[in-house]
């Protein structure tokens, strides 16, 4: 027999009811606090969704954020006797049978060290002046602000850093790498991702590519270098008013030169373009090397 609808809507409601709190109670809460050091060692790694970094001026770590329930989280913290933690390790063991989707809040020194891996993940960063070390396998990392030393990893994921790292390196498979602001010391490595690089002014840069594309739009600094190596993706230098000298190197690839009438003359061998420029009064030096890609030099 059909029950009256009346009575299916309060049968339904008091399931909701009841179902909300297991709900509710498939996260866990987490809140840390601990007093540090200025230049505390942070180390988090294990399964979570997304992390967002802080740096702030107090002698204090806090994190905060929710994780699956059936995670666990095991924190360890040298400093005995109250004394603030020079070293804090966290780690993250999620369960096989549920997705990864912790986030977390992390509020550290400004002048800390923050090492972070996890799989597929969001990781943002930002007022950290220590030093970073990010790893993930895909998501994205978002770093501002102006690190001592930076280095990130990602397989899938992109890059985007804004700020002034004192040297930096980044190394992708498919991710895109895109830096704006300034480094004395850059390193970049893809498969084949793009790479983008502009504003503010780079004194040693080394960019590495197989199939993605490069393009470099920042200054040189004085006495600086540039090299770009890739096996077949283009290259493009857009050289401003800088003061440098160019060496444009292809192999099986074409080469544009738009910024002087000086035009690229046949490889060694007869095989591919080479073109040298010097613009100014040579301040700086651009070394562009591919195998099958094109070099383009623009304004």
């Amino acid at each position: 027999m059909m029950m009256p609808f009346s009575f299916r809507l309060a049968v339904s409601l008091t399931a909701f009811i009841v179902a909300a709190p297991l709900a509710a109670g498939a996260q866990q809460k987490v809140d840390i606090r601990r007093a540090v050091t200025r230049d505390v060692y942070v180390r988090l790694n294990g399964a979570f969704s997304s992390l967002r970094v802080t740096g702030w001026q107090k002698d204090s770590l806090v994190m905060t954020g929710n994780l699956p329930r059936e995670s666990r989280l095991d924190p360890a913290m040298s400093g005995a006797g109250g004394a603030p933690a020079a070293g804090v390790k966290f780690y993250i063991e999620g369960s096989s049978s549920a997705s990864v989707s912790g986030s977390l809040e992390l509020f550290v020194p400004a002048g800390a060290t923050v090492w972070a891996k996890s799989g597929s993940a969001t990781i943002d960063v930002t007022g950290i002046t220590g030093g970073l070390d990010l790893n993930i396998v895909g998501g994205e990392v978002t770093v501002t602000g102006n690190p001592r030393e930076l280095n990130v990893e990602s397989m899938d994921g992109n890059v985007t850093v804004s700020g002034a790292p004192t040297w930096m390196r980044a190394k992708t498979a498919s991710g895109d790498v895109t830096i704006r602001g300034s480094c004395t010391d850059l390193g970049i490595t893809t498969v084949s991702g793009t790479v983008t690089v502009r504003d503010g002014s780079f004194e040693r840069t080394r960019i590495e590519s197989v199939t993605g594309n490069v393009t470099f739009g920042a200054g040189i600094a004085r006495a600086g270098s540039l090299l770009i190596d890739s096996h077949s993706g283009t290259i493009e230098l857009q050289v401003g008013k800088a003061s440098l000298d160019v060496d444009a190197t292809t192999i099986t690839g074409r080469i544009t030169n738009s910024v002087t009438t000086r035009r690229p003359t046949p490889g060694r061998e007869g095989r591919g373009e080479e073109l040298t420029l010097s613009l100014g009064t040579g301040e700086a030096r651009a070394t562009l090397r591919s195998f099958k890609g094109n070099i383009r030099l623009t304004r």
